[in-house]
């Protein structure tokens, strides 16, 4: 059995290399893995090496492998009923036929409760291998998947993947720290001008702070289109709100990018509304994710953050 080969662009996921090939020396193979972990730490790669190794294979085209697409940001039951179709059909060159979900957390509530069927009565000759970066699907299709969990990457090691890449060297400090541990959404995010979202993001919290919530509206409306400086903004946020809660705390000089002007002004919102943002912000990534409307979703969470800021939590 072909062991698992991690590239040099992913690393730091060492344990999860080393349980999978111990899986694969044993041929103790579950009927189902759920790769579950933050994105852009080397899921979607692992799973294609996965079902690779256990195919025998080195290229992805193989008539005993089926890999699940999306539609928009969307895995509709019709691709769900494709791969019970396929899974009618015995393995053609293999000993076993392999199906990938990428993303699975994307699937619509119909397909996961197809895909649940599919799980209940596996096949003996079939592996399906799910990745997700959100706890979101039902717990009663976790439950019937080995579970493979993944860490978000330590601040250095994110570093030198980005620079290794040919990202600056200031740059690629910055972009460690932003990213959480995730390699992937770093280098998607040093394609966005990060400065610019920066002040973007420093103007629209001192306007908020003051009580312009015009500047709501015409945030939302600047970063409808644009994804990945949408994802930046909302990351910037983040940090921002971090920064405060370290603000409220004392914690001054733990403090990565709120300018300290501005965290003093924020200080009058208190930290149990502060805490709740970061939740608000989580919500906000998993409505985007699932095609909500860029502008309402938006919208909704900066009125939320503006009512904190003046203290109305």
């Amino acid at each position: 059995m072909n062991r698992l080969v991690l590239s040099a662009e992913f690393k730091g996921q060492e344990r999860v290399l080393k349980l999978l090939n111990q899986v694969l020396e044993k041929d103790e193979i579950a009927h189902a893995y759920l790769l579950l972990g933050p994105g852009g730490v080397g899921k979607t790669e692992i799973a294609l090496s996965l079902a690779r190794s256990l195919l025998g294979i080195k290229k992805d085209n193989h008539p005993d492998l089926l890999v699940l697409e999306r539609q928009g940001n969307t895995i509709r039951i019709a691709e769900v009923r494709r791969l019970k179709e396929w899974l009618t059909f015995k393995p053609y060159v293999a000993q076993r036929r392999v199906a990938l979900i990428p993303e699975a957390h994307l699937m619509s509530i119909e397909a996961a409760n197809a895909l649940l069927k599919v799980l209940e009565e596996p096949a003996g000759e079939v592996v399906l291998i799910l990745t997700a970066d959100m706890e979101t699907l039902p717990a009663t299709v976790v439950s019937r998947c080995q579970v493979v969990r993944f860490q978000a990457l330590p601040v250095t090691e994110v570093e030198e993947i980005l620079l290794r890449q040919g990202v600056e060297a200031d740059r690629a400090y910055q972009l460690s720290w932003l990213s959480e541990g995730s390699p992937g959404r770093a280098l998607e995010m040093a394609k966005v001008d990060l400065p610019a979202v920066m002040e973007m993001a420093t103007r629209f919290w001192g306007d908020l702070a003051g009580g312009d919530t015009l500047a709501v509206y015409e945030t939302a409306e600047a970063l409808e289109k644009d994804v990945n400086q949408r994802d930046v903004f909302l990351t910037v946020l983040e940090v921002y709100i971090r920064d405060a809660l370290l603000y409220v705390k004392g914690l001054k000089n733990q403090m990565l990018l709120l300018p300290a002007e501005l965290a003093e002004r924020t200080a009058p919102a208190g930290g149990e509304g502060l805490a709740q943002l970061l939740w608000s912000i989580g919500r906000t990534r998993q409505a985007l994710s699932r095609n909500a409307s860029a502008l309402i979703t938006q919208i909704q969470l900066y009125f939320e953050i503006a009512n904190v800021l003046k203290g109305g939590y």
